[in-house]
């Protein structure tokens, strides 16, 4: 993969961290956690946008 980004002309540091990112996401970076009860919030997605979303995009 490397060689071919470099082959087509992305920057070689670029390429690079386009790697880094690959490995990592391979390695499980954001395989995250099950949804269980006991590792999720019974707050539903209107409530948080309204509770914490709302104040952050006023503020």
């Amino acid at each position: 993969m490397h060689a071919t980004l470099v082959g087509h002309g992305l920057n070689e540091v670029f390429v690079q961290g386009i790697a880094d990112m690959k490995r990592a996401k391979d390695e499980g970076l954001d395989a995250g956690v099950a949804r269980t009860p006991g590792a999720a919030s019974p707050t539903g997605f209107e409530q948080w946008c309204a509770r914490i979303l709302k104040p952050a995009v006023l503020s």
